[in-house]
């Protein structure tokens, strides 16, 4: 086993849960473990019932675990850099310095630099990282590359960067070099995909396997988590489940040479030292146990509110109304977005949106979803915010306008130094959020977006990049302010308006997805935003329930549903768990049906008004 492991993989797969078994079963092996998490949704905390800490701390004997805390990160990142320059600024260079900082680049570079540090680090045997859903992990292993060559490009160039001059930041320049050769270097990093035996996971392990290759990693191992125990167990619901389930595990087995383990679903969660231990010698040494839950028999949950009150949310409007769909990554925000779109189209011309880097409204859809909106079916179009093409237009279109603007050649040196940093991406990806926005025509816009913690940032980024670049324009030529942080006051006014915008939370009956969805909430609520339903999925009924491994699944879930009862105040809404997987428009409608049905039979449903 290499010194530095990684997990990856689509949210909601198991990448923390495999993370903190392999840290705690190293560990306990003697090896001195750090354990990791750069998820800035990260759920170590809930997983091991303890708060975990930015820095680490010792959890058990040989194990230290931390929880990387992207705002404290990047308060020390601030002072460490801007200390030294107190003694040699006066006043009002420090001051335009410290304005520099505020950029929203600087929360990724010090995110990244602490991971950096982490790499280095020579007292751990073994360093164990659980990682945010793929499609931010590759940008987190490609970024030391990136912002090397931008330090190296603003070197030559004006010597200043949207994070400060290059003076302060350029001996990051050789520990970002020693991070690549880390990363690349087999002896030393392993990258873990984890995968569910389902078609969007599966698809999303081999794209990632693909972009992280390209980026000059080559060694990996896969983890099929969350296989049914004894497929001629399932005699229930799952048993259809299970057949899906073989032929996804085939596929997965094909396509990797290395290492593969199955790691099979347990009864009950795993929360606990105890459980997490016993999970390793399920995983690592085949001992056969069963992770148990002690839910006791309990009457079917009554608290879902009747369908009408779902359509009420959806079709309330003044102009185009905006749907947004987000939760934690895995619990069916994408295929719950497609269902809502396709019965908002009954009503009204309505464009599907993803801003997730790892989109898959495609493959939900079964048709091809491009970077312009496209038309699925009848009243219902779709579209991928593509990442490297958002930049493009974006770059060109700020260029272009500087140009028009009167920009002198100089500011015009350094703003093309500036839209080279790697985190334009983020600002361009809301830029085109924004502008499909504004586009005429739309009754409804339907949002899928990325895993909690990032559409937060997708709502805040914007006014810190904007800000300052209109100072910078003002200070060096007396321009005038631009016009469009006016443009994204107003929308971010109507996303904060629930006559124009609902916000909807998806998540299933487990701790951890609850207490994400809740984190959420409330961190929404601190930006003005109040969510105004969630979206329960997976939801067993209790005659479909049959083996032992079902009926415990369906306590489980019992229990977690009056958790949720506790922690929502609003409308929660039921998505029963399908027989088969959504793929395709056949079954999107089949989901939408059940979602939407007014006259799903009372003794299970129990609905409320």
């Amino acid at each position: 086993m290499t010194k530095y492991i990684f997990f990856s993989g689509k949210g909601g797969v198991g990448k923390t849960t495999m993370a903190a078994t392999t840290a705690v079963h190293e560990s306990q092996k003697g090896r001195r473990t750090l354990l990791v998490s750069t998820d800035p949704a990260g759920n170590l905390g809930d997983i091991f019932e303890k708060e975990i800490t930015p820095e680490p701390v010792e959890y058990a004997d040989n194990l230290f675990i931390a929880q990387m805390d992207s705002q404290a990160i990047t308060e020390a990142y601030k002072d460490k850099i801007l200390e030294p320059l107190k003694e040699i600024l006066d006043g009002l260079a420090l001051e335009q310095v410290k304005e520099e900082f505020n950029s929203g680049c600087t929360v990724e570079i010090a995110t990244f630099d602490k991971f950096t540090d982490f790499l280095g680090d020579e007292s751990y045997d073994l360093i164990v990282f659980d990682t945010a859903p793929t499609g931010h992990t590759l940008r987190l292993m490609t970024l030391p590359g990136e912002w090397n060559q931008f330090i190296l490009k603003s070197a030559m160039g004006s010597g200043q960067t949207c994070i400060g001059p290059v003076s302060q930041i350029e001996s990051s320049r050789e520990k970002y070099e020693h991070a690549v050769s880390i990363l690349q270097n087999p002896q030393h990093t392993t990258v873990y995909l984890v995968s569910r035996p389902e078609k969007t996971s599966v698809y999303e392990t081999f794209r990632a396997r693909q972009e992280l290759e390209r980026t000059g990693i080559h060694n990996f191992r896969l983890v099929i988590n969350g296989v049914f125990p004894n497929h001629d167990s399932t005699k229930g619901i799952f048993s259809r489940l299970a057949e899906n389930q073989k032929k996804y595990i085939g596929e997965l087995r094909s396509g990797f040479d290395s290492t593969v383990m199955e790691v099979p679903m347990q009864h009950s969660e795993v929360k606990g030292l105890k459980k997490i231990s016993l999970l390793g010698q399920i995983a690592f040494e085949n001992s056969g146990s069963v992770i148990g839950g002690n839910y006791p028999a309990t009457e079917p949950f009554k608290g879902f509110a009747y369908a009408e009150k779902l359509d009420d949310i959806l079709l309330r409007k003044s102009g185009s109304r905006i749907i947004v769909i987000t939760g934690k990554g895995g619990t069916g925000k994408t295929v719950t977005a497609c269902a809502t779109a396709h019965r908002l189209a009954q009503k009204g011309k309505t464009l599907l949106m993803t801003t997730d880097p790892a989109a898959h409204i495609g493959q939900v859809l079964e048709t091809e979803v491009g970077p312009t909106p496209s038309r699925v079916t009848g009243n219902l179009w779709a579209v991928n915010i593509e990442q490297k093409q958002a930049v493009e237009d974006y770059r060109k279109r700020i260029l272009d306008d500087a140009v028009a603007g009167g920009y002198s050649d100089e500011l015009m040196e350094s703003l093309k130094e500036e839209l080279e940093s790697p985190c334009t991406e983020e600002i361009a990806i809301f830029e085109q959020f924004a502008e499909l926005l504004d586009q005429p025509g739309w009754d409804y816009f339907v949002l899928d977006t990325a895993p909690t913690g990032h559409t937060l940032r997708l709502l805040e980024l914007p006014f810190e990049f904007k800000q300052q670049m209109d100072q910078k324009a003002q200070k060096q030529q007396g321009l005038p302010v631009s016009q469009e942080n006016k443009k994204i006051e107003a929308l971010i006014k109507r996303l904060k308006d629930p006559q124009a915008t609902a916000f909807l939370l998806v998540a299933y009956p487990e701790f951890t997805p609850l207490h994400e969805s809740y984190r959420a909430m409330k961190d929404l609520e601190r930006v003005g935003i109040k969510i105004q339903g969630v979206m329960l999925n997976n939801i067993l009924k209790k005659e479909e329930c049959i083996s032992s491994f079902e009926i415990e699944r369906w306590k489980l879930q019992q229990h977690y549903l009056s958790v949720a009862d506790g922690l929502f105040t609003g409308p929660k809404f039921r998505i029963p768990l399908q027989p088969d997987e959504i793929v395709g428009l056949d079954s999107v409608e089949r989901l939408q049906n059940d979602l939407f049905n007014k006259n799903r039979d009372q003794p299970e449903s129990g609905q409320s008004e």
